[in-house]
C-alpha cells in the first residue's frame, strides 16, 4: 500500500477514545458511590429498626386518677407549661410539628377519649410519660420522657384527668416516623430519639411536691427545659432540630447571671430580654411558659441561679 492511500483520522475521532474512557471511569465511580449510599442507608435502617423494635420492661407503678375540677385544672396547667399541648395540639387532639422527607414526621397522637386516650389505662399513661414505653414494651419515638421522668404521681394523675375531661375528638392523628437523616444522626449518637434508652426505669417517684418559690421546686420545673437547653442549661444548637431552628440560649449564670428576677419574669412573659431585644418565640415556647404562675417563675429563677456556670453551647 502506498503512502498516498493512507488517510489520517480526524482529531475529533482520535479524541473520542480517551473521552469514552473518562466517561466509563466516571460512571463506575458514580455507580460505586451509589452502591455505598444504598448500603449505608440499608445499614442505618437495619440498626435503627432493631433499636426501635426493642422491648423494655417497666415496673408497674399505680396511679390513682381523680376527676374533680381542681385536679383537672392542675392537669391543664401542667399540660400547658410542660409542652404537652405543643406536641399533641390544643385540647390534646393531635398535631404534626415537623414533616420533612429527610427528618421524618414528628406528630403527637390524639390523646382525647375520641382517640388513643380511650385505650389508655393509668398504667399506660405512666409508662408513656415517665418511661417513653408503649403498652407492649416497645419504645415511643420522639416522646421526651427524659423531661417527664421526674413527674410526681399527683402531676401524672392530673394530666390524665385533664386528657379525659377535654371534648373527645374522633379523628386519627398522623403517625410519627423517622426519616433517613434523623436515623443516621441517631445511629451516630448525635440525636436521642428513644427516651426509653435514656431514663432510669427503676427510679423512685415522689407522690407529690410542694409548690413554693425555692430552688428545689425550681429544679423540678427545670427538667422541662433540658430538651432544648441541655442537661447543663448552656444551650447551643438543639440536636436533631431542623436547620431553620436557632440555637437555645445559655440560661446558666454565665448567660443570665446578671438578670434580676424581674428581668427573668419579663423575658418569659413578654419574649423581651432586659436590653429590649426579642426572644425568638417560634422556638422558645413563650406562649406556653408565660402561663407559669408567680411561684413557678420565682422557683425556676432561683434554681437557675444555682446551676454551675457553663460556656455557651456546652449543653
Amino acid at each position: 500500500m502506498s503512502e498516498s492511500t493512507i488517510t489520517a483520522q480526524p482529531s475529533s475521532t482520535r479524541a473520542r477514545g480517551p473521552f469514552r474512557a473518562v466517561v466509563r471511569w466516571v460512571g463506575r465511580v458514580a455507580a460505586g458511590l451509589l452502591a455505598l449510599i444504598v448500603i449505608a442507608i440499608a445499614a442505618v435502617y437495619g440498626i435503627t429498626g432493631r433499636r426501635f423494635a426493642a422491648h423494655f420492661t417497666v415496673p408497674e407503678h399505680n396511679i390513682v386518677v381523680a376527676s374533680d375540677s381542681a385536679t383537672i385544672a392542675r392537669g391543664e396547667h401542667i399540660a400547658t407549661i410542660r409542652g404537652c399541648v405543643e406536641c399533641h395540639g390544643a385540647g390534646l387532639r393531635g398535631a404534626t410539628l415537623i414533616e420533612n422527607p429527610l427528618f421524618g414526621r414528628f406528630a403527637g397522637p390524639n390523646l382525647t377519649l375520641g382517640g388513643r386516650g380511650a385505650e389508655m389505662a393509668p398504667l399506660d399513661w405512666e409508662r408513656a410519660l415517665r418511661h417513653g414505653v408503649r403498652r407492649d414494651g416497645r419504645p415511643l419515638k420522639f416522646m421526651p420522657s427524659s423531661e417527664f421522668n421526674v413527674l410526681t404521681d399527683a402531676d401524672v394523675a392530673a394530666i390524665v384527668a385533664y386528657a379525659r375531661s377535654v371534648p373527645p375528638v374522633r379523628q386519627p392523628a398522623a403517625t410519627s416516623y423517622a426519616g433517613p437523616l434523623i436515623r443516621a444522626l441517631y445511629a451516630a449518637g448525635q440525636v436521642k430519639l428513644l427516651a426509653a434508652e435514656e431514663v432510669s426505669h427503676d427510679r423512685p417517684h415522689e407522690a407529690s411536691v410542694v409548690a413554693e418559690p425555692t430552688a428545689s421546686y425550681g429544679k423540678y420545673l427545670a427538667s422541662g427545659c433540658t430538651g432544648c437547653h441541655g442537661d447543663g442549661f448552656s444551650g447551643g444548637k438543639i440536636p436533631g432540630a431542623p436547620p431553620e431552628w436557632g440555637p437555645a440560649a445559655n440560661i446558666t449564670p454565665a448567660g443570665i447571671g446578671q438578670w434580676s428576677e424581674a428581668d427573668f419574669v419579663r423575658a418569659i412573659r413578654t419574649a423581651r430580654r432586659p436590653d429590649g431585644s426579642a426572644i425568638d418565640s417560634t422556638v422558645m415556647p413563650i406562649r406556653l411558659l408565660r402561663h407559669m404562675d408567680d411561684v413557678e417563675m420565682s422557683a425556676l429563677y432561683a434554681y437557675l441561679q444555682t446551676v454551675p456556670r457553663r460556656e455557651f453551647g456546652n449543653r
